[in-house]
């Protein structure tokens, strides 16, 4: 039930299928601590929502929807995110911080300064944690509110073990040995879709060099695009050792159409920011580029690959 407005039935959803949650290993990790599974859950494909009578969304963590839900629009109420505005909704909270989460925690306590619910705030201190590279001005990812999130969290929960508690949510991020390179691209996906070209850029908890070393990757990525109807398909990887961040790229697709020469060339050429690309031949089968600008995630690249279609 909703704080601020009693009479409404509040049902939180994930926006992926249920089929794809043990893909997302620290998700599934740091609900288990708090003995919350899948059976507790509401996923995209439990629910109808154009069926939902009366239906109000919020938007947590992106602020537009895909081109297959643009019917669900004027459903639209609130939205809650951290990266580039790309709608013009009269009640949404867009900042770029480094975790949403902080957004989330900061509008609950603006309705109920007294929330003390040591479950949730366990969970979102560790998403914050490890959204931000446990609050390290070295990753460029953390804010002012970031930090003061967190606080917020210890004065409630007590003192807390950052360190091990961002290590032992990173450690089952990475824990993906288990699974096939076409499920690292299901695992953390976004799909960018206009005009019918469709564009999957899939974060992989690994550098994506190392991701082009997966068994069968190439029947895995075939296979993985034409079920997803995708003309190009952008691993954006990362890897984390102590304080250094590491970032690359790797395009797959018809390096001869039009659609993934538009999405190369804007990749290679924007300025604002400036990814500092640089190609590494020596990846086969795959286009691959080193990243210099380490602060550049997903976020940012996001839109390049949007205004290149």
């Amino acid at each position: 039930m909703s704080a601020a407005q009693p009479a409404t039935a509040v049902l939180p959803m994930l926006n992926i299928n249920k089929e794809d949650f043990p893909l997302k290993t620290e998700l599934v990790a740091v609900l288990a601590e708090e003995n919350i599974h899948a059976e507790h859950l509401v996923f995209r494909d439990t629910l109808d929502l154009a069926s939902i009578k009366n239906l109000q969304l919020v938007l947590v963590d992106h602020n537009v929807l895909t081109e297959e839900d643009k019917d669900l629009e004027s459903k639209v109420v609130e939205i809650i995110d951290h990266h580039v505005r790309e709608t013009d909704h009269e009640n949404a909270t867009i900042e770029p911080v480094g975790s949403c989460t902080s957004l989330v925690l900061r509008k609950i306590l603006s309705e109920n300064p007294s929330f003390q619910d040591h479950i949730s705030l366990r969970m979102i201190m560790k998403t914050i944690l490890l959204d931000t590279v446990e609050l390290q001005p070295s990753a460029k990812r953390v804010t002012p509110l970031d930090v003061e999130m967190v606080d917020k969290c210890e004065k409630v929960l007590g003192a807390q073990d950052r360190g091990q508690m961002f290590r032992r949510v990173m450690e089952e991020k990475c824990r993906v040995d288990h699974l096939t390179a076409g499920q690292l691209c299901r695992r953390d996906l976004k799909v960018v879709s206009k005009n019918g070209v469709r564009i999957a850029l899939s974060s992989v908890p690994m550098l994506a060099s190392k991701w082009t070393e997966l068994a069968d990757v190439e029947k895995e990525v075939q296979l993985f695009m034409s079920q997803g109807n995708f003309e190009v398909l952008l691993i954006i990887g990362i890897n984390i050792d102590k304080e250094t961040v590491t970032r690359d790229l790797v395009l797959a697709g018809d390096e001869a159409s039009n659609s993934y020469k538009k999405v190369q060339t804007a990749l290679e050429n924007h300025t604002d920011p400036s990814l500092g690309l640089e190609l590494d031949k020596s990846v086969k089968n795959f286009v691959r580029y080193s990243q210099q600008n380490h602060a550049a995630s997903r976020k940012q690249i996001l839109p390049i690959v949007k205004q290149a279609l």
